[in-house]
């Protein structure tokens, strides 16, 4: 029975008909029968014209095909005079109604075309359905008075039917069945429940959610608000904070009313990823130079070279040694130094953003590239939870830092995840509600990377998000690895994969949380492998969670996820 009807609900049907003949098919019918009461349509014919319907019951049987009935309570009589059909009430008063066989017979050609015309009848085997229709007449005893050409005694039920129901279906049944009909069958009958009463859960799409998320984070917080004011009246300053509380934001912004003033600024990080966002939004500020520390030394080292001086081999020469890191942290830090004696290039204001990536060796170079040396403007932002490389310096402003104590990017979900890994100065959490962290564990990979692109489909095709809003962060070995089993997912994610290249329109990043600090994504799927939590590396959780404004889903292990959903609680 669609729907499940209780009691009480059937008291309260206007028609105690319906309610009488609903109660025969419940308790009386076949169980391999489906009923459905009142299903309504509203369709265009082959015509093109519009109609709109209702049968008061609609049987489906896997064995025999579909009868419309229509009900109708209290006597009737027809006048063959006029061809008028009339309600008779228990004292005999008459009341005006449509012919009851008419409107079954139209019922029955409309559930034919909204059911063959719908295009997942398409996927029916059969080749020719059996429809009929019917009309009950609970509160009469004999039906004679009313036969006719177009009312044969076997699509009419009265009182006594309703009492053998089954057998009285098989009839009707019967008399509309013909030799090649096709039963309706299990699918069938799926089929048809689908078209006409399918259930309908709609759910806002996450993108409605995340845009309004978005309009709230976009302002700065009182507490940043008063940190940029008062650092606005200091030569040198710390600004302290941990993820999501704006230090780049006000890395920015700051660069911008130095430039404004007509001071020419450099804005370095760490991050190439990060450097190359920030170059790209300050495209039109010709006076802000943004870059990486290891860009900006190349690029120091080129010109040099181009002016007759071969200062990395001066640096290589002083400071000898192999291997990728002596060269990326002493012998480069130090051409950057000795840049400054042979290039004229400075400038007024130097800020820098993930600080706690810089060592003492990075220092003295940056401090050389200040024009006044002793009050150039100097601001280092810094978060030493997200130290994901092992250098320690002392800074160069001995101050103590400003802080940034709100968080302004994280849902309150994912800031409570996030800063489970997190140790300095209590971070207030966002006034930013939002969806739950989604935790998947799986014991394979291959089921992990499964997961991420059926992850990425959800979000993409059913929750309407942009490609571009998603990231897929890698926190796991090795990522040649996982980024060939996500090549082999791209259909089954519905997505085109940007593996380490930014900024591709219509594509989902996929990168590693350590190339991604610094940046962040509305959505965020984050790959963790058992070494991540086995060697406690708490950093990379910490900045790879922080990454995600609206959305995170982690992924790993059974044994990871229990462990990080346990931490986060």
């Amino acid at each position: 029975m669609i729907p499940q009807l209780n009691e009480a609900q059937l008291k309260a049907f206007p028609s105690r008909a319906e309610a009488r003949f609903y109660e025969a098919c419940r308790d009386w019918l076949p169980e391999d029968l489906v009923v459905i009461y009142s299903a309504n349509w509203i369709y265009r014919d082959s015509t093109g014209r519009l109609n709109e319907g209702e049968a008061d019951f609609t049987v489906l049987s896997q064995h025999g095909g579909v009868l419309a009935v229509e009900v109708k309570g209290g006597g009737v009589s027809f006048d063959a005079a006029t061809g008028a059909w009339y309600s008779v009430g228990r004292d005999g008063e008459q009341h005006a109604i449509k012919d009851p066989f008419k409107q079954a017979s139209k019922e029955r050609h409309a559930l034919l075309d909204q059911i063959t015309g719908h295009a997942s009848w398409r996927q029916w085997a059969g080749k020719r359905l059996t429809i009929g229709h019917a009309v009950i007449l609970p509160d009469i005893v004999d039906s004679s008075p009313l036969l006719g050409p177009g009312r044969q005694r076997e699509v009419v039920g009265v009182n006594a039917d309703i009492q053998n129901i089954a057998q009285w279906y098989e009839r009707v049944m019967q008399f509309w069945r013909e030799a090649n009909d096709d039963a309706l069958g299990a699918k069938g009958v799926r089929l048809i429940e689908d078209i006409l009463c399918k259930s309908i859960e709609v759910r806002p799409v996450l993108r409605a959610a995340v845009d309004d998320t978005e309009r709230q984070r976009i302002r700065l917080t009182a507490n940043q608000a008063k940190v940029f004011r008062v650092i606005g009246g200091r030569r040198r300053a710390v600004v302290s904070g941990g993820a999501g509380t704006g230090k780049t934001v006000l890395a920015v912004e700051k660069a911008k009313v130095l430039a404004n003033a007509g001071l020419r600024v450099l804005l370095l990080c760490y991050n190439r990823p990060l450097a190359d966002s920030l170059s790209i939004g300050l495209k039109d500020e010709p006076l802000i130079q943004a870059q990486s520390y290891h860009q900006l030394c190349d690029q120091r080292i080129r010109r040099a070279h181009q002016q007759g001086h071969d200062i990395l081999k001066e640096a290589v020469e002083a400071y000898p040694g192999t291997g990728d890191q002596h060269h990326f942290d002493v012998q480069m830090p130090y051409a950057l130094a000795l840049s400054a004696d042979v290039l004229e290039e400075r400038f007024d204001a130097v800020l820098v953003d993930e600080a706690q990536d810089f060592s003492d060796e990075y220092w003295l170079g940056v401090e050389m590239l200040l024009r006044d040396q002793n009050n150039g403007h100097l601001y280092i932002f810094i978060d030493e939870n997200q130290a994901l490389y092992p250098r320690k310096a002392k800074l160069p402003v001995e101050d103590e830092p400003f802080y940034l104590t709100s968080n302004c990017r994280n849902t309150a979900p994912i800031h409570e995840a996030g800063y489970s890994f997190y140790e300095g100065i209590p971070i207030d959490p966002p006034e930013l509600p939002g969806h739950e962290v989604i935790w998947s564990g799986l014991d394979k990979v291959e089921t992990q990377a499964d997961a991420v692109a059926k992850r990425v489909r959800q979000w993409i095709h059913v929750e309407g998000l942009k490609p571009e809003d998603v990231a897929v962060l890698v926190a796991k070995r090795p990522k040649s690895f996982l980024y060939e089993l996500l090549n082999q997912r791209a259909e089954a994610a519905g997505a085109v994969w940007a593996f380490e290249a930014h900024g591709k329109a219509k594509c989902v990043l996929v990168d590693t949380v350590a190339r991604f600090k610094g940046l962040e994504a509305q959505a965020v799927v984050l790959w963790v492998g058992d070494d991540v939590v086995d060697e406690a590396h708490w950093e990379t959780l910490y900045v790879g969670t922080t990454r995600a404004k609206s959305l995170l889903n982690f992924v790993g292990s059974s044994k990871v996820v229990r462990a990080l959903r346990a931490r986060s609680r």
